[in-house]
């Protein structure tokens, strides 16, 4: 079993809790080597393509299947690569994006108790408005959004009996497409035409102990037409944590999850059944993976840090060695969204005083918002798409 993972996921789970600061399993990572769950597999490329939506209810929950209504019109990404920054506020308001890809939605979270029971991790989500240029607050449980940033999956409850197809530009949802098994986590795939559904007994943020997720299964689902089959594919039991979502491979041909062992993830083919890692795509240091031409990766350290070293998947060589704290996504080949603290202050409590950069493997750092608190309740969380 994987040390690393397991500290970094049970550390994550209680971070929502104002005695556990968030940032606390890579504080003491750091005193090891390496560092939760992403929530977000980027497109290797900017030719994907986003799928238009009407309003049609096309429901997977059972063996009828009823036809689209509209048509499928596919929409071009966006080929806007323009520096998008907001510096005003800790909570971003407007649109923060660089290269090709934004902060499409962030999320903040807190701890919600039911009595003497278990307690929960509930999201408040803050999703981007075309039509206002902000972040606008939301009620959903739990989201994803499309490459291109038309449309958002969304999700009511957790874990919920339908998925709805959310219009980013009205904010109204234009179809719901009803499952037969609830689902709890939702990813839509790199070139935008499918959803991933990971399906629950029960809320899957429900805090337990190893073993304890419900994990059922997953659906992969057309979202044109709503059409799609569930497989059956339960939790890992040795595992730490409750929520087991299931993510897409960087091609779209293949699913996987994290697991507390080396490498770190396991993939399954769209039927679930295991299948070999895809090269250089198993292990996980940080969240940002592969660069989109698929040639370097982010990994922690050296140690005492803050510092992320980029190195090339081929010939092992680091490429550079950047003062950042966590590699979240990347803009485009040479460029990585990071998070880091001030530069003198960055021991200490003042590691948590930290914000959203832009980094260039030349070590050009570019402020892309105000400082948050990481070690408190409410910071936020960015969800990055390909725009």
């Amino acid at each position: 079993m994987k040390l690393d993972m397991l500290i970094k996921s049970a550390c994550d789970d209680w971070s929502a809790e104002a005695q556990v600061p968030a940032g606390l399993a890579d504080r003491a990572l750091r005193r090891r080597t390496r560092r939760r769950t992403p929530r977000v597999v980027l497109a290797a490329g900017s030719t994907a393509l986003l799928v238009g939506v009407g309003v049609a209810v096309v429901s997977v929950a059972g063996p009828t299947r009823q036809p689209s209504q509209s048509a499928i019109q596919p929409v071009p990404l966006s080929a806007d690569t323009t520096l998008r920054t907001d510096l005003s506020s800790s909570f971003p308001r407007r649109l923060v994006a660089a290269g090709h890809t934004a902060v499409a939605a962030y999320y903040t979270t807190h701890m919600r108790s039911s009595g003497n029971g278990p307690k929960a991790i509930e999201r408040t989500w803050h999703l981007y408005s075309p039509a206002s240029g902000t972040y606008q607050k939301t009620s959903w449980a739990y989201l994803d959004v499309a490459p291109g940033m038309h449309h958002a999956a969304v999700l009511e409850a957790l874990p919920s009996s339908r998925v709805g197809i959310l219009d980013m530009k009205t904010q109204r949802v234009t179809r719901w497409i009803p499952v037969g098994h609830p689902v709890g986590g939702v990813a839509w795939s790199p070139e935008g035409r499918r959803l991933l559904l990971t399906s629950y007994d029960r809320n899957p943020d429900v805090n337990g102990a190893p073993g304890s997720s419900s994990r059922t299964g997953f659906y992969v689902v057309d979202a044109g037409s709503g059409q799609g089959g569930f497989h059956a594919l339960p939790a890992d039991r040795d595992r730490v944590g409750s929520r087991q979502d299931l993510f897409w491979s960087r091609n779209g041909t293949l699913i996987w999850t994290f697991v507390d062992r080396d490498p770190g993830k396991v993939f399954y083919d769209l039927n679930g059944a295991r299948r070999p890692a895809p090269a250089h795509e198993a292990e996980w240091s940080e969240e940002a993976g592969l660069s989109p031409n698929g040639t370097l990766r982010p990994r922690f350290g050296p140690r005492p840090g803050p510092a992320v070293t980029i190195t090339n998947v081929t010939t092992g060589k680091a490429v550079a060695v950047l003062p950042i704290q966590q590699a979240k996504a990347w803009a485009d080949d040479d460029r990585l969204f990071a998070f880091g603290c001030a530069a003198k202050q960055c021991k200490g409590k003042g590691e948590f005083r930290n914000r959203l950069l832009l980094v260039s493997l030349d070590g050009k750092i570019t402020p892309l918002t105000g400082y948050r608190r990481s070690d408190r309740p409410g910071a936020w969380y960015p969800v990055f798409t390909h725009r």
